[in-house]
């Protein structure tokens, strides 16, 4: 389901934005999980998606550099050819083999998956940053009600599974607020009741219980306009139950040619942030 932009543009849902942005992108310490308490709403979706205005703003750059190199090869006659090539390519940012990177929360003790503190039911959601600065994740703790576990989850001894997602949709890029967790029941019978991943951007919805099978992997599409699963990040444990991020499944990220380009790698601890405010509607 789709939201009228123009229900976004009050003062009170810009400084959510505004601190939302600044706590994502500033504030937060590299490879950090953060705490997301959603927030429902009839009408909510972002006017301008920061993902896309990234790429906007890539394209500008790049014709910038390439009318700078024009200018350079015309008076270089030349000479100044190969050193303005480079101008246009620079080195690309990222990570050779994805890290295992340790997950803790917000006081700095680690997450044990066994005594995973937040239940089925809290929509709040913990979002940690993987492989890359600029890849949000989310950490979801789902209860499947009686369904088989969603591959690769990890069962934490009382009927519900830990398991990870991209906090980016495949559709545009929309990242919280603007795409979460929605646990069993919250939208009535939607997907007969289980939990869904909803963007409110422009409406793409998945299943995190269910996998896709035409893709290599990643929570499956339950309703457009994206085309993509979401992909699946990978979650293990050592000897004392402790929880690490350890790689990825499906489609590469929104916006990436590989989940492992285009930013800066993570560290290997990730800590948490104070709880912010997304944006939730249901599908209908």
């Amino acid at each position: 389901m789709s939201v009228d932009p123009a229900a976004l543009r009050g003062p009170e849902l810009l400084q959510n934005r505004l601190e939302f942005r600044r706590a994502m992108m500033v504030s937060a310490t590299p490879g950090v999980v953060r705490r997301v308490t959603p927030r429902c709403v009839a009408s909510a979706a972002p006017e301008t998606n920061p993902k896309e205005q990234e790429t906007v703003d890539e394209s500008k750059r790049n014709t910038l550099k390439l009318l700078a190199i024009g200018g350079l090869v015309a008076v270089g006659a030349g000479a100044g050819t190969v050193g303005a090539l480079q101008l246009l390519q620079p080195p690309m940012e990222g990570v050779s083999a994805y890290p295992r990177t340790q997950l803790f929360y917000d006081d700095g003790s680690p997450i044990i998956v066994s005594q995973y503190k937040y239940t089925y039911k809290d929509n709040g959601q913990i979002i940690f940053d993987y492989p890359l600065t600029n890849e949000p994740n989310m950490l979801l703790n789902i209860n499947q009600l009686g369904n088989p576990a969603p591959q690769n989850a990890l069962p934490k001894g009382d009927g519900t599974y830990l398991v990870a997602y991209s906090a980016i949709c495949q559709h545009l890029g929309c990242i919280p607020p603007y795409i979460s967790y929605y646990p069993p029941g919250q939208c009535g019978s939607y997907n007969g009741g289980n939990s869904i991943i909803h963007c409110v951007c422009h409406g793409s919805t998945y299943d995190p219980s269910v996998r896709d099978t035409s893709n290599g992997g990643g929570a499956k599409i339950l309703s457009g306009p994206t085309v993509l699963p979401i992909p699946q990040t990978l979650l293990t444990t050592d000897s004392s139950g402790y929880l690490y991020a350890v790689g990825s499944l499906g489609v590469p990220v929104k916006g990436h040619t590989s989940t492992l380009a285009g930013g800066q790698g993570v560290t290997s601890a990730v800590k948490a942030s104070s709880p912010e405010t997304p944006t939730q509607t249901c599908p209908t």
